[in-house]
């Protein structure tokens, strides 16, 4: 029998392991729990002429507790990334156990899943894809 010690790496910011030290570095970029975090949504919508990239996340903080949910997601530019930024500083533990909700009133924020806005999001995108290749 042999065994190996390998190095582990770890993000500065969330703690997400792996084996590789580019691959962390890459994910460390990008984390939602980065404060100077850069988008790789915003990015991709830049290059190909879209709106700026959305405020940094302390900026969407801000405009999200003085103007509201609706108005944080507005200066995001609806990128579903950078709008889990700002909500992952805002996730509270329920009963010490399992995950919370999201602190704050009940302004959408609590209704708004990540997973369904980035879906919509990249069918927005390939759709825009296929009529920039069709031309």
């Amino acid at each position: 029998m042999r065994t190996a010690m390998r190095p582990r790496y770890y993000c500065d910011h969330c703690n997400k392991g792996n084996g590789s030290p580019s691959a962390m570095k890459r994910h460390e970029r990008g984390c939602t729990l980065n404060p100077q975090r850069v988008c790789g949504m915003c990015a991709k919508q830049q290059d190909d002429g879209g709106p700026d990239p959305a405020p940094p996340r302390d900026e969407l903080i801000r405009i999200m507790d003085a103007d509201g949910f609706k108005a944080m997601c507005e200066a995001a530019n609806d990128c579903p990334a950078c709008i889990l930024a700002a909500l992952r500083t805002k996730n509270y533990p329920a009963d010490g156990e399992s995950p919370g909700g999201v602190a704050g009133p009940e302004d959408g924020r609590e209704s708004w899943s990540y997973t369904q806005a980035k879906q919509a999001w990249w069918a927005d995108w390939n759709s825009a894809e296929s009529e920039r290749r069709s031309y």
